[in-house]
């Protein structure tokens, strides 16, 4: 399953090829969210994104209990991840000021309404 999201995520930023690293997302952020049937997360947290020497962006939820890849394409920053054991694709819409808001799926999870907002700590 992990080749097939990885083989998925290659092909999205393929075609997204000549909108890539326009935008550097990398820093520390505060975030707050949703699971996918849509209650609130238990608690807030911090993530960190840092830049890779292959071009993509690591990201590190909650002092790595989550990790995931990253890359920009245009205004999106499209984050590949395992969580709870499962694949998981998140969709950032990357504002003005820096700070992210989006939505996340994860494999075989019943319900569409996982959300996340990334504010960028200054």
């Amino acid at each position: 399953m992990i080749h097939n999201a990885a083989l998925a995520f290659a092909f999205f930023v393929g075609l997204t090829g000549s909108a890539l690293a326009q935008v550097n997302v990398a820093g520390t952020y505060d975030y707050s969210g949703t699971e996918v049937d849509g209650s609130k997360y238990e608690e807030d947290g911090t993530l960190v994104v840092s830049p890779e020497p292959s071009g993509a962006y690591l990201v590190k939820w909650d002092g790595g209990e989550y990790v995931g890849v990253g890359q920009v394409a245009g205004n999106v920053f499209a984050v590949a991840a395992v969580a709870e054991k499962k694949n998981t694709i998140i969709l950032m819409e990357i504002g003005p000021d820096g700070n992210m808001n989006g939505r996340w799926w994860r494999r075989s999870d019943k319900g569409s309404k996982g959300t996340e907002i990334w504010k960028k700590k200054k």
